[in-house]
């Protein structure tokens, strides 16, 4: 097979012969044929899956400036966090002209700056994103990669039938539901045979298939879910092929995204129905690619991103930053120094860290590059443009090396990872720019589209619990009043809460890159917070604080509630006679040769006074009624929003067949829908291999 180089690149060479996972594309789209007149499934499509009847439209009832029941266009971003306290006046001045599509989105918007997510990282925040509710409940609590496959059997998805998503909700409200990009939330690729690698919809050089991507149209793999349009494979793992914009001469899948949200939208002009299009783009995702081993491979287009960028020399108030980047954290809960030292042996060590940061901020270049194209489609037709409503949110922030060197955003909760934008955007409703700076969460952003599409919930929900079993109450906010002018800004009030699970340095590869086995990040590593204002400032002035407590959860145990057993190895895992394993006991009761949980360690913070959290207040005396108040708001708010699975109800006490499956926590990310099991025989045909 014959290759050419792209000139002034180490990246891969591009083939002349491309391939799809080393087959022909002739002998790929055979063979999916004959599985497709074999299977007698038409268009390779899901087994009709049970959902809520879509119910007729009932008049809308003007509200404000909303004279029409909208559409809404969300556009979500992967790992962009909102602008840092800290960050300089040359990167503040390169964002406001740099961005042309998020200062579009603003120029006619509603930016929350103080926006807060639910959880993290990518798969339980984007859970709790689509179905407004926590890992508690939807069971999304890991996050694949490093020591976790996505096919281990305590990693698990959302099950269709249990809590319903935004697709659920606007479909049955009698919406057309697409989705387009970044999913994350169920395992939905369709696999190549004998393996757990995705069909792709592009070739060895990154050159879209258009038939491949009707087939994962035709799969409707997030049809469970509410959604058409999906198109695999998920962009994740280690092809700069599927990544935002890393590979070769810069490919990468956010075009691709962009190109089929554009041809959405073009379609969308003529739809009878109102419409709800979801555009999930990676980067700046693509931050995570950076690292020794990444570098030094050659096969991904990093450091060639920054320099078109023009992204500032100076990203950082100096002072501030090197208080950041060089704290030592010895007052900080003791997971985050583990996680420290442990993130060059689970991911890679880290490298050239002024450009890492650059790339970062170029990353939100690119990626806003494909934000504008879809953008500038909707604002095309003037018509669908004033009659749609767009929501630009990321699903969760990243750290950069802040806090003495933590990266990405996990077994923290700091502002870095927590505070994400949200931007609201309609030339109606917004006829100039606004901001707030009230306090705001991802669980308020379905009650809030919800209230403005003028439908009634509690109608939807009834109806929506033939098919689903774990329909409870939103525990967001319903903020559309105040978006219409029905209510002030200022009555956006009280706490938010968030939670967090992910371990992913604890699984069953917990191998660095050069086979030596790594510990994983020790316990108490689980979290919850709590994030209010108070009146402590001068005078009574209302102050934000933020409260966390980590925790070693025995539900995560390996006997749940009751017993932990863990084994952990050290030296190579490759060299026989090198790797010694210690194997270790932990009860809640003590004996000779068992181990207690470790106690809970807490974190407390003046946002408005220390807003770098560098001054952890928990546990000093001259902050204890601060410390008090915020313990309670904690419990309320765990016991208002951290909901958990009820019992399904059955006349004979088991299960009943005539129902959705009933709620037994998440479920096992495994190819078996029907349409994968398609794919799978189609691809293990002999005829064609």
């Amino acid at each position: 097979m014959s290759k050419t180089s792209i000139p002034g690149s180490n990246a891969a060479p591009i083939e002349a012969s491309p391939t799809y996972g080393g087959m022909s594309r002739r002998q790929l789209l055979a063979g999916i044929a004959a599985a497709s007149a074999g299977a007698g499934v038409l268009g390779l499509g899901l087994a009709p899956t049970a959902q809520a009847d879509p119910a007729p439209l009932a008049p809308f009832t003007k509200r404000g400036r909303l004279s029409k029941r909208p559409n809404f266009l969300v556009i979500m971003i992967d790992e962009q966090r909102q602008a840092v306290s800290y960050e300089s006046a040359e990167l503040t001045a390169w964002r406001a002209t740099a961005l042309p599509g998020q200062n579009a989105l603003k120029s006619h918007g509603i930016e929350f700056t103080n926006h807060q997510i639910m959880s993290a990282a990518c798969a339980p925040s984007r859970a709790s994103f689509w179905t407004g509710q926590y890992p508690s409940l939807h069971g999304v609590s890991q996050t694949t990669g490093a020591a976790k496959s996505a096919l281990e059997s305590d990693v698990y998805w959302l099950h269709p039938h249990t809590v319903p998503t935004m697709g659920n909700y606007f479909r049955a409200a009698g919406y057309e539901t697409v989705y387009r990009g970044k999913w994350h939330v169920s395992e939905a690729d369709l696999f190549m045979p004998g393996t757990n690698s995705a069909i792709p919809t592009y070739d060895s050089n990154g050159t879209p298939d258009d038939e491949l991507e009707r087939f994962y149209e035709d799969a409707r793999q997030l049809d469970a879910f509410g959604f058409d349009g999906w198109v695999g494979p998920e962009p994740h793992g280690s092809s700069p092929l599927n990544s935002g914009s890393s590979g070769p001469g810069g490919l990468g899948r956010d075009e691709t995204y962009a190109r089929l949200s554009v041809d959405s939208l073009t379609r969308l002009r003529t739809s009878c129905k109102p419409w709800l299009l979801v555009t999930s783009f990676v980067n700046p995702h693509d931050i995570t690619l950076w690292g020794a081993f990444s570098l030094l491979s050659g096969n991904y287009w990093l450091r060639q991103q920054i320099a078109a960028a023009g992204v500032p020399v100076q990203l950082f108030m100096e002072s501030m930053w090197n208080d950041l980047k060089n704290e030592d954290l010895s007052t900080k809960p003791s997971a985050q120094a583990s996680y420290r030292g442990t993130y060059s042996k689970a991911f890679q060590p880290m490298v050239d860290l002024e450009q890492y940061a650059h790339l970062y901020y170029a990353l939100q270049q690119i990626v806003d590059g494909n934000v504008n194209e879809v953008l500038s489609t909707l604002m095309a037709d003037r018509g669908q443009w004033s009659n749609t409503v767009v929501m630009y949110v990321s699903d969760h922030g990243e750290l950069l090396g802040s806090h003495g060197g933590l990266y990405q955003k996990w077994h923290q909760t700091y502002d870095e990872v927590l505070r994400v934008p949200w931007v609201v955007h309609n030339p109606v409703l917004f006829p100039h720019a606004v901001t707030s700076s009230a306090l705001t969460s991802h669980a308020d952003v379905l009650p809030t589209m919800l209230g403005l599409a003028g439908v009634n919930v509690a109608d939807l929900q009834r109806r929506l619990a033939k098919t689903h079993d774990q329909v409870q109450p939103l525990v967001g906010r319903d903020l559309s009043g105040a978006l219409l002018g029905e209510k002030t800004l200022s009555s956006i009030t009280g706490p938010v809460y968030f939670m967090t699970e992910d371990e992913p340095t604890k699984g069953a590869n917990q191998t660095t890159m050069l086979t030596q086995h790594y510990e994983a990040v020790s316990q108490p590593n689980h979290i919850e917070t709590v994030i209010a204002r108070l009146p402590t400032g001068t005078s009574g002035s209302m102050e934000q604080w933020e409260y966390s407590r980590y925790f070693d959860n025995d539900q995560f145990w390996s006997t749940p509630g009751t017993m932990d057993v863990t084994t952990t190895q050290s030296g190579s895992s490759i060299r026989p006679g090198e790797s010694v394993a210690t194997t270790v006991v932990k009860l809640h009761t003590a004996t000779p040769v068992t181990v207690l949980p470790p106690a809970d360690e807490f974190e407390l913070y003046n946002m408005t006074l220390d807003p770098t959290e560098l001054a952890n207040l928990a546990g000093q005396s001259a902050y204890a009624s601060v410390e008090s108040s915020m313990v309670e708001l904690l419990s309320q708010e765990r016991t208002r929003k951290r909901l958990v699975p009820v019992p399904v109800p059955t006349t004979s006490g088991s299960s009943s067949t005539s129902s959705p499956p009933p709620a037994q926590g998440p479920v096992p990310a495994r190819p078996t829908t029907l349409a994968q099991l398609i794919a799978l025989e189609a691809l293990v045909d002999p005829s064609w291999v």
